[in-house]
């Protein structure tokens, strides 16, 4: 059994790939008899939404303590988490872009009684910050959670140096800690819910399924490819002075270990390998990629918006200026907190999907592409982190230009 799980660990994305296939030769083998498998559906999607509270609230106040006493480790730490923002922002304008273009998810007309068309207010803002701490975490309300964690973060931040500074971020960390378990041990019965909403979605759906999730899969690889021409080469070049194609290629070996692994923290050793040896400063190579396994997720930023206007689009609506607004400040909030999630895009799906209170078939749709979002999300990543640190190191002088350049 152990082996089972470590294999499920290693290639997580492949077994949800795996489960979809298995969900659609049963849509297509038991006929109407597909809604008995409905129930298994049903069982996954109700243990995530049980602990996305608890998972958004912890995973986003831990990340804002924990980069906040990083930042006085060195005045160029807060250059490379300024990057690291940067970078995200750019990518979450960038999914927001080509999902209006694209307009993923229009056509396929399914309709869902929670959703509602939110217009830019006052009451929208003032609505989205709780009315008390522990009401919003029972209710669930997902972007009052947001809101909330990030206020606790920085007030930890602000507390002056002692124990019981030590003490309430040690208490948010081993809290995450626990959290993460619980998602990893649902995340073992996920290739049996993802088959089962896979089954029974298709057997829903009106239009064409394949070419709606192709429309998705264009905004999302556009939105890719113009991610590693602007943020990545651009900036390379024109702010770190650096040559972007000789760069790359030095990052090679991390790429494929991120592209065959799909996991930052297991490219980890490789990617800082890569990045000293081009020449970066060791220290502060030694501090932004770890920093950026847990903080930055550039393909979040672009799948995020993405995630919420496939859901959008297939209910009928499009979205509005303060919906936009609300999908940037989610894009990034998500991209830094929930970083260490496992099975991340698919988790972040079901965050997202309850806090809209959209259609759950958009969790199954998601997973029939899970596995090119991982494999092409991955590799964008901990790119982005070697990118944001080597500028930084650049600007700073710390770069050593003879191996740079060789």
């Amino acid at each position: 059994m152990s082996s089972v799980f470590r294999y499920m660990n290693q290639h997580f994305a492949l077994c949800l790939f795996g489960a979809v296939i298995v969900g659609i030769v049963l849509s297509f083998v038991m006929g109407e008899q597909v809604v008995l498998l409905k129930p298994l559906g049903t069982i996954f999607t109700r243990l995530l939404v049980m602990i996305v509270p608890v998972l958004v609230f912890f995973s986003i106040a831990s990340s804002f303590a924990n980069i906040g006493d990083a930042t006085r480790m060195k005045r160029w730490a807060g250059k490379i988490i300024g990057w690291f923002v940067l970078s995200m922002l750019i990518a979450t304008f960038l999914g927001i872009a080509m999902g209006l273009i694209f307009k993923p998810g229009l056509g396929i007309e399914l309709h869902s009684a929670d959703f509602k068309v939110t217009e830019i207010t006052v009451d929208m803002f003032i609505n989205w910050l709780p009315k008390n701490f522990v009401g919003c975490i029972a209710e669930g309300n997902t972007i009052q959670i947001v809101f909330l964690s990030i206020f606790v973060g920085i007030a930890v931040v602000m507390m002056p140096e002692g124990k019981s500074k030590t003490f309430l971020t040690n208490i948010l960390s081993s809290s995450q800690d626990l959290i993460l378990q619980i998602v990893k041990g649902i995340m073992y019965y996920a290739p049996i819910g993802v088959a089962a909403l896979m089954a029974t979605s298709i057997g829903e759906l009106k239009g064409s399924f394949v070419s709606q999730m192709g429309s998705f899969l264009a905004a999302y690889s556009i939105a890719f490819v113009l991610q590693v021409a602007i943020v990545y080469f651009l900036l390379l070049y024109v702010i770190g002075k650096i040559n972007p194609f000789r760069f790359t290629r030095k990052m090679f070996p991390a790429l494929i270990t991120a592209f065959t692994t799909t996991s930052s923290a297991a490219t980890l050793p490789v990617n800082l390998r890569c990045v000293k040896e081009m020449g970066v400063d060791k220290e502060m190579t030694d501090f932004g990629l770890p920093l950026g396994v847990t903080f930055n997720m550039d393909s979040m930023g672009i799948e995020i918006p993405l995630y919420i206007m496939l859901g959008m689009y297939a209910v009928g609506t499009a979205p509005t200026i303060g919906q936009l607004f609300l999908f940037v400040i989610m894009g990034i909030a998500f991209s830094i907190g929930c970083a260490g999630v496992p099975g991340g895009g698919l988790a972040i799906a079901v965050i997202l999907v309850n806090a809209f209170g959209l259609p759950t078939e958009v969790v199954a749709w998601i997973a029939a592409v899970f596995f090119y979002l991982d494999i092409t999300g991955t590799p964008m990543n901990i790119w982005g982190d070697a990118v944001c640190t080597a500028i930084v190191a650049s600007k700073e002088g710390k770069i050593d230009w003879d191996k740079m350049n060789s």
